[in-house]
């Protein structure tokens, strides 16, 4: 009597789904990881919404997914990097974007929510000192029973340090859970965290892929501000401050020339006036002398002049118009 042979067939549907992944791995030149624990169903196709059109979320079994990244790997030796985050409850997502930009929108879509009995906490719970507002009673115990130092005060239970409830890593118990919730403290942020993307070969982490742009920005903008005040005081010309260079060299030459006598079509004005008022100035000290010497309409003239009157007119030139910054890429060249 002959042994029945009997032999595993994938499931289509699995076979499907697996060649969807690789194609779509193939597609995108970043992919990433992210934990989609304790996550509700509206949340995910309300993000998957929100990105539409650059970033796509394809959410998958642990198997399929891993079977992917090796088979993709064929092609691309990198790939195979993503395995050892394919942990928990996880999905791919795919960008051709700025993956710190997708990464950063996604840490900024958590929303606060609720500690749940068994959940692995991924940070440190702290409670601090508060007053509860809770009357004496069982809860006192709960409290206590969590590492929370209490007393009673004004009919009140009060928590009168703070404290580390629970570790990172550390299971929710369900006493924990119950006073959380009761005291209205939600410790966790509901939302994808991207834990690390595939980019051109590298591998970056969560860590590295949350930056603050404003604060990226700014320092930006203060180091284009020194490197501007700089050229500025080094005299190097650049397409950013040649007017500012331009014109303040204007305007030393023409001090120079005034302070020198050099007449020029733009100095002759103030050279002119500057003669005169040091010729009236002189014909009032004659004229404190022997006012007879000077003719009577210029001791008039002179009478006009205030006798502390001894500064050079400065000379005026132009402002030039101010064009629009057009970025730091043309600074020092």
């Amino acid at each position: 009597m002959s042994k029945a042979v009997y032999q595993h067939v994938p499931n289509p549907s699995n076979k499907r789904q697996l060649k969807e992944l690789v194609e779509t791995i193939g597609s995108y030149n970043n992919i990433g990881i992210t934990k989609v624990e304790n996550i509700a169903s509206k949340t995910i196709q309300r993000i998957r919404y929100d990105m539409r059109g650059e970033t796509i979320l394809k959410i998958a079994k642990n198997t399929l997914m891993r079977l992917a990244l090796k088979e993709a790997a064929k092609k691309d030796k990198g790939l195979s990097k993503l395995l050892d985050y394919v942990q928990g409850s996880c999905a791919f997502i795919f960008t051709n974007g700025n993956p710190f930009k997708v990464a950063n929108y996604l840490e900024k879509k958590k929303i606060p929510t609720a500690a749940k009995e068994g959940q692995i906490a991924p940070k440190d719970i702290t409670i601090t000192a508060l007053d509860t507002g809770f009357a004496p009673g069982p809860v006192i115990g709960e409290l206590q029973s969590i590492g929370l130092n209490t007393r009673i005060e004004g009919g009140t239970i009060k928590i009168t340090e703070d404290a580390v409830v629970c570790k990172a890593g550390t299971k929710i118990s369900k006493t924990l859970s119950n006073v959380l919730n009761r005291l209205g403290i939600e410790p966790f942020d509901a939302g994808l965290s991207v834990d690390v993307i595939y980019s051109t070969g590298n591998l970056i982490l969560h860590d590295d892929l949350i930056v603050d742009f404003d604060e990226i920005m700014d320092k930006l903008v203060k180091a284009h501000q020194d490197a501007f005040a700089l050229s500025l005081g080094a005299n190097i010309p650049t397409k950013e401050n040649i007017d500012q260079l331009l014109g303040r060299t204007l305007r030393e030459a023409l001090s120079l020339a005034i302070e020198t006598n050099f007449i020029t079509p733009e100095t002759a004005g103030n050279i002119l006036a500057k003669t005169q008022l040091e010729a009236m100035i002189l014909a009032k000290a004659i004229a404190t002398q022997d006012p007879s010497i000077i003719p009577p309409e210029l001791l008039a003239a002179t009478q006009a002049v205030a006798a502390t009157t001894t500064t050079t007119p400065e000379p005026s030139a132009p402002e030039p118009e101010e064009e629009e910054d057009s970025g730091m890429g043309s600074l020092f060249g």
